[in-house]
């Protein structure tokens, strides 16, 4: 894939609205949601719905990008511009954190959970409604945090792959709003492992097709921090079980 250059509608047909249809938003916005008008984004791309909201409403706008997120990752981050700021993104991703860190909880407390079934292995600290109620009241912070790491690790692997095109504000529009596969978080019992399953292909697609790089780079720039992420923590549970004994 050639490498998507400023002022690129890629993405985007010629004489149409930002979501297909000439001068509006076409098929795309049927079935009972309101659409707004067309708007331009920066670069001659298309700002999503949810930088949008002043004409869908807040509620439209955020079940609008995650459904375009979700069917469709590759369109959404080609047309995607990679210059309107970190704000709207990182407000996206919190919201979407919080709301499954609060379905999270909810499973918990009904035993509907992989921590729940996992706790006599990896001890109360690390399982129950205890621990997820906790991590809701600080998954604002959280998310904000993992996103912006996140986002810092792939981006830094990216570049010593040579795949970096468009700078990390691209790739942080990426992690934030690959943060829509924690719908799947409705979902009881495996839902949150089938997020991050689903959040990983969300930005393995979103890399390769917001910067233009090879599918391969863009793989290895997801899933090398993600396994070592991983490592890491297992690595602090298997301490504190040890520290524990």
């Amino acid at each position: 894939m050639e490498p998507r250059e400023p002022g690129d509608p890629r993405g985007q047909d010629q004489g149409q609205g930002p979501y297909g249809g000439t001068g509006g938003l076409g098929g795309d916005y049927h079935g009972g949601f309101a659409a707004g008008g067309a708007a331009g984004g920066h670069e001659g791309l298309t700002l999503c719905a949810w930088e949008r909201r002043a004409e869908f409403g807040l509620l439209n706008a955020l079940y609008l990008t995650t459904r375009d997120v979700l069917t469709g990752p590759q369109k959404f981050f080609r047309k995607m511009p990679t210059h309107g700021g970190l704000v709207q993104p990182l407000i996206y991703a919190v919201i979407l954190g919080v709301i499954a860190s609060f379905m999270a909880w909810l499973w918990s407390l009904a035993g509907s959970s992989l921590q729940t079934l996992a706790g006599a292995a990896v001890g109360p600290l690390f399982s129950g409604p205890v621990w997820t109620f906790v991590s809701l009241l600080t998954s604002p912070l959280t998310v904000a945090v993992f996103v912006f790491a996140h986002a810092a690790l792939m981006h830094l692997t990216l570049m010593l792959l040579g795949g970096n095109q468009l700078g990390f504000e691209a790739t942080f529009r990426v992690a934030a709003y690959g943060q829509a596969a924690a719908v799947l978080g409705l979902l009881p019992f495996c839902g949150g492992m089938l997020a991050i399953i689903l959040e990983l292909a969300i930005n393995v697609m979103g890399l390769y097709s917001i910067h233009g790089t090879d599918p391969w780079r863009a793989a290895i720039a997801v899933l090398a921090p993600a396994m070592l992420c991983a490592a890491s923590m297992g690595a602090v549970i298997m301490l504190t079980l040890l520290g524990a004994h």
